[in-house]
């Protein structure tokens, strides 16, 4: 989706801004050809913010002042934020050999197939990865045309430059959340030949699933299943409050009766989200070239529970692994010493934006 209004292209420096329903991460990248450093984090959470905002105020408010605090840290206010959810949609495409001129009309009635959403409402960018860029006559490759497309409602894309603005950052780029976790993997070499990978970001409101193989073509889905729901189904099953049932999960020195208590009910609400990775697996599964996955990445602010990751684990198909970003890639001094670098595993979103530059954007 191309969003750059007012800028011109060049070295301009963009971080990642990654912005959730419970806080808002950001992230500084310099590089060096193939070189990448991470020099910069910044970290927000919204319920620190309940002094600061009047009593009554909309999340949205928030949620700004969470965006201005980040961007106040690192300096920088170019950046690269992202959506998700169902007003989103990422496919594959494969077409017959097509002029470069008649690719983007293609992809529109491509994507007018398989988006669920009327994309008369939306905005679509695609990405060739294979095939030939120009017309195939009589005697010519017959090669056939693979990439991946984008798409995002309108309304959703303004909403989040609107939400960057009030915070002060000027949004320059829009990306999908599943294809900058696939980023993230990439700069990290976390995928080995030959293997098939999935990054499961386990948010507050949404799971984001990424897979990707050797054929190089993404497979990204959201689950509107996450830790939000996961702590709501604890709740109402110990009838214990939200803020109470959050601390056992999440905080090293856990009442170990509470975390005893909440042990049944965190096990089924996992194996809900369980259940829907396994169906979101076997979809994969069913690509022509989609085999089975081997390895799965844990990552998000829920893979920090300790707790919710022994009950989780067992049940998902396939070798699981906890992910953080910041222990891989080059960090500066800084950034290591960080308090926000403990929330690595968090991070993989706002890094993955971070590594985007304007080149990546085309018409």
């Amino acid at each position: 989706m191309k969003l750059l209004e007012g800028f011109t292209l060049g070295a301009l420096p963009l971080i990642g801004l990654d912005i959730g329903t419970t806080a808002v991460k950001a992230a500084r990248i310099r590089r060096k050809g193939r070189n990448i450093l991470v020099t910069g984090l910044a970290w927000a959470a919204l319920d620190a913010l309940d002094a600061v905002v009047a009593e009554g105020s909309p999340v949205s408010d928030k949620t700004a002042l969470a965006i201005w605090r980040c961007v106040k840290i690192l300096h920088d206010d170019a950046a690269v934020c992202s959506v998700a959810g169902p007003d989103v949609a990422v496919r594959t495409f494969e077409f017959p050999a097509l002029p470069r001129k008649e690719l983007a009309s293609a992809m529109e009635l491509e994507a007018m197939q398989v988006c669920p959403f009327e994309i008369s409402e939306g905005a679509v960018a695609y990405q060739l990865l294979r095939g030939p860029a120009g017309r195939v006559g009589k005697g010519e490759s017959t090669e056939r045309m693979l990439g991946i497309f984008a798409a995002a409602k309108n309304t959703t894309i303004r909403q989040r430059r609107e939400l960057c603005e009030e915070g002060k950052a000027r949004c320059v780029m829009v990306d999908v959340d599943g294809l900058a976790l696939l980023n993230c993997m990439e700069a990290c070499n976390l995928r080995d030949e030959g293997e098939s990978a999935l990054v499961l970001n386990i948010g507050s409101t949404y799971t984001n699933v990424a897979i990707i193989s050797d054929d190089g073509l993404p497979f990204v889905r959201d689950i509107a299943y996450a830790g939000d729901h996961i702590i709501s189904h604890i709740c109402h099953s110990t009838g214990s409050p939200k803020k109470t049932v959050a601390a056992a999960l999440i905080s090293s020195d856990t009442d170990p009766t509470m975390l005893e208590r909440v042990r049944p009910s965190l096990k089924e609400a996992c194996s809900t989200l369980a259940d829907r990775v396994s169906e979101t697996v076997r979809y994969y599964g069913t690509r022509k070239s989609g085999p089975a996955v081997d390895r799965i990445f844990l990552c998000g602010g829920l893979s920090q529970s300790l707790a919710a990751m022994d009950a989780l684990v067992p049940m998902l198909p396939g070798e699981a692994l906890l992910w953080d970003p910041l222990t891989i890639l080059p960090c500066t001094r800084s950034v290591r010493r960080n308090k926000a670098a403990e929330h690595g595993p968090a991070f993989t979103v706002a890094l993955g934006l971070a590594l985007r530059m304007l080149r990546d954007v085309h018409d």
